[in-house]
């Protein structure tokens, strides 16, 4: 590599990354949810406010389960910032809504409660927003604004974990927060995410959604004799 190439990131490392790993091949428990993925998860809902987090295998995961869990349909309409990354956008599309771009502040990146609410119609469904770059954008007004018309709000908080504004945590305005954990983040698995669940009344279907489709989270906790299939879903936990 030339000498004055500037990287644009490089993956941490700490000097426990093969002992770790060494850990969970001999506990043979190497599927999801292991006790790894359950540090992580905790460690994880510290930094974001106490909401109820669930390891996925990417960000855009996380989005599409906040997409499901917000039950956004053929003919919503969900606003989201005009810059912000690709998986914001699909994860919707995939739902069949209908895309209703945001302007953005060119200082910092993000977009804003004054921008957003001309776009709010009765068919919006959800807000989308994203925190550019570790600042956080308008969420006391957005979250504000999004309480008062009756919308969810996602936060895509891949560029935010760990952040605040005035003592709130990014990650715990919305009623979903996304996190990415992908190698160019400062915390990083090499692949992978998280969903934030902040409201009571979405977390266990948030785990269901996780989990194929099927109530196997109830199932590991005893809470049923055997489990089964019960709604919307895909694998999205990691190993």
């Amino acid at each position: 590599m030339a000498d004055d190439v500037i990287l644009f990131s490089k993956p941490y490392r700490t000097a426990r990354e093969a002992s770790n790993l060494e850990q969970v091949l001999a506990s043979g428990h190497i599927h999801g949810d292991g006790a790894f993925t359950c540090e992580a998860a905790a460690k994880v809902s510290g930094l974001v406010g106490g909401g109820a987090t669930l390891l996925t295998t990417s960000c855009t995961h996380a989005l599409e389960m906040a997409s499901i869990l917000a039950e956004v349909n053929a003919g919503d309409e969900v606003i989201l910032p005009s810059f912000t990354f690709s998986s914001a956008a699909t994860a919707l599309a995939l739902r069949g809504a209908r895309i209703v771009f945001a302007d953005i502040d060119p200082l910092t990146g993000n977009t804003s409660a004054d921008i957003i609410e001309p776009l709010i119609t009765p068919r919006t469904k959800a807000i989308s927003i994203v925190h550019y770059a570790g600042v956080g954008a308008d969420i006391e007004r957005i979250s504000a604004l999004a309480r008062e018309r009756g919308i969810l709000l996602i936060e895509d908080n891949a560029h935010g974990l760990g952040g605040s504004v005035k003592g709130k945590r990014l990650g715990s305005f919305g009623e979903f927060a996304t996190q990415s954990f992908h190698d160019t983040k400062n915390i990083h698995c090499g692949e992978g995410g998280a969903i934030v669940v902040n409201a009571e009344a979405f977390r266990e279907r948030a785990e269901i959604i996780r989990e194929k489709g099927t109530n196997r989270a109830r199932f590991l906790r005893g809470q049923v004799d055997k489990y089964t299939w019960v709604d919307l879903g895909s694998s999205y936990l990691p190993s």
